[in-house]
């Protein structure tokens, strides 16, 4: 458990000027300090948190709100697959307790280190611990006191926005495969083209004005493009 939040310095770092510009959008969007910790708690999820609080603040129904919560959190369907062939130990309830905490962040540095051994529960527990409780944390702290720092500080404002983007940036370089040859093979290929793929997948659907639907079709382009360049690398050798 202690090395799982060893691993989740990474989301920490990220996860706390996050969580604080939530906090401060949901004071904004009207929802209490109590409301803001328990939709963190219970929805567990940023982009899903951050289109909730956007769509409640522009007064749209609840079941709008709700089915667009569901369409960004679809993406951790594929998370799970991923995953499972490195954590055949854990069973029954426990199960439950790892796809709680089962982030974006979370999931990439759990991949880096299940591609080269398997995990044990406690180890997971322990990164999902280290980015859980700095989430609920700063947005407790966003929600308190955050608008005020923001106005006597406003050039904070453009780095809390910033904050999540540029972890998940961070994260994506770290897992980018090595590849001992040309930049245009085997596994270096197939990680370019899957990024390529995602990011054309989600460009084109935000421009068409479809948010919640390109964070899905990007989740599938990439992944399903990377593998068919592997194969297709190792086919040619």
């Amino acid at each position: 458990m202690l090395a799982g939040l060893r691993a989740a310095a990474s989301v920490t770092a990220g996860y706390l000027p996050a969580a604080v510009a939530f906090g401060v959008a949901a004071r904004q969007a009207g929802l209490s300090v109590f409301e803001a910790v328990f939709m963190a708690a219970t929805v567990y999820s940023g982009a899903s948190q951050f289109a909730l609080v956007g769509l409640i603040s522009s007064g749209a129904p609840a079941l709008v709100a709700g089915v667009s919560a569901l369409l960004l959190s679809l993406r951790h369907v594929l998370y799970g697959p991923a995953l499972a062939p490195s954590l055949r130990s854990v069973r029954g309830w426990r199960v439950g307790v790892v796809a709680y905490g089962l982030t974006d962040e979370v999931f990439a540095v759990a991949l880096g280190r299940l591609r080269q051994r398997q995990a044990s529960f406690g180890w997971m527990v322990g990164l999902e611990a280290g980015a859980w409780v700095p989430w609920l944390s700063g947005i407790a702290a966003g929600a308190i006191a955050g608008a005020a720092i923001v106005q006597k500080v406003p050039v904070v404002a453009p780095a809390l926005s910033f904050a999540l983007p540029a972890l998940f940036v961070a994260l994506l370089v770290s897992l980018v495969p090595p590849d001992s040859g040309s930049w245009v093979s085997g596994n270096r290929r197939a990680g370019v083209g899957a990024v390529v793929a995602a990011g054309t997948a989600a460009a084109g659907f935000y421009l068409a004005g479809q948010e919640s639907w390109g964070v899905l079709a990007a989740g599938v382009a990439g992944p399903v493009t990377g593998v068919c360049l592997k194969k297709w690398g190792t086919r040619g050798r």
